[in-house]
């Protein structure tokens, strides 16, 4: 069957639901506005989106837009698709039974049979596939790659206003900010003066760096901490516009190096902040990354002062809060030497 077809039979079907609803509520009245209302909003490719007013079936491409709508207690009924590690343990049973609709890219038959209002999309896809996009729901494109996407605020309040919900939103950034001062000013004898990087890996011999101007730059440079220098030269060096999946053209503030440069990247570092998921542990390539004797060979590894932190690209308040969890506890563990 055709997309325009099922969509068309899914909305066939939408409507003779609520034909019979109609008809067995008797004397009740549909209440005005709600679903029919719409607004204009302008997304992160600058198209101008006519969006439902308030959405009630909101369909995610990446998870992170999925994190977003959680943490608005907004959940989607279809999504991408996620790993279990990632995401906060006590969301799993709720995520589980929502329909995965995207991997690498959607699929748009079983993103029509969810019926969705509306669509959030990555700014990653080909104009083609939008527009397939657009035959099922509007599609509202947010920031997931590109010079921005340092900004992972920005990105949440993209979703945010694309669900009407921006004013929840504020609610939840007014806590998290209270939360990094508290812990600046709790902690500034330990983190001021004190040098950091962040470093993962997603290939074999090689390590991935995160600049200060990346997102966990906006987690942990306000509780007082350096950025090593270092690591910002070798990411303005080494950093590429293709890589990663990167398809904006704009280079980002990372990069990807070899083994052989790593001492070159972090040796200014006091601490080293390693990527994790979100129970605090490390994938293979990481600890392959860990275990090497370049990694093993650099002062803060040899000071004991490597910490796990979390996801280094965060999707919402969720990941960024486990950041801080994990900060903190790195504080008062380098703070005991």
């Amino acid at each position: 069957m055709s997309l325009t077809r099922l969509t068309a039979a899914a909305i066939a079907g939408a409507t003779g639901l609520a034909l019979f609803a109609g008809c067995a509520g008797g004397s009740e009245e549909t209440s005005p506005g709600t679903a029919s209302e719409t607004r204009t909003v302008t997304d992160a490719t600058g198209a101008e989106v006519e969006v439902p007013t308030a959405p009630k079936a909101v369909a995610t491409l990446h998870y992170a837009a999925t994190e977003t709508l959680m943490d608005l207690d907004a959940p989607p009924v279809a999504q991408g698709e996620y790993q279990d590690p990632a995401v906060p343990e006590e969301w799993l049973d709720e995520l589980e039974k929502i329909p995965a609709v995207s991997q690498q890219e959607p699929d748009l038959e079983k993103l029509a049979e969810t019926e969705p209002d509306l669509i959030l999309s990555p700014n990653i896809f080909e104009p083609d596939m939008i527009e397939q996009l657009e035959e099922i729901a509007p599609v509202y494109q947010f920031t997931l790659r590109g010079g921005d996407r340092a900004n992972w605020q920005q990105r949440v309040e993209e979703v945010a206003d694309a669900v009407n919900r921006t004013d929840d939103l504020d609610e939840l950034d007014s806590e998290f900010q209270a939360r990094q001062k508290k812990l600046g000013e709790k902690y500034s004898e330990v983190t001021e003066g004190t040098t950091i990087g962040v470093v993962s890996s997603f290939e074999e011999n090689s390590a991935y760096l995160w600049g200060s101007e990346n997102m966990l730059g906006t987690i942990l440079s306000p509780l007082g901490f350096d950025w090593s220098a270092d690591e910002d030269a070798m990411v303005k060096k080494y950093g590429k516009a293709e890589q990663g999946g990167n398809k904006s053209g704009t280079v980002e503030p990372e990069a990807q190096i070899s083994l052989e440069v790593l001492d070159r990247s972090l040796s200014d570092a006091d601490i080293i902040f390693v990527n994790s998921d979100l129970r605090g542990d490390y994938d293979s390539l990481t600890k392959a990354l860990l275990d090497s004797a370049v990694f093993k060979d650099l002062p803060a590894v040899k000071a004991g002062h490597v910490y796990p932190i979390g996801k280094a690209t965060i999707a919402g308040y969720a990941d960024a809060d486990y950041g801080l969890d994990l900060a903190e506890k790195a504080i008062t563990e380098y703070q005991k030497d």
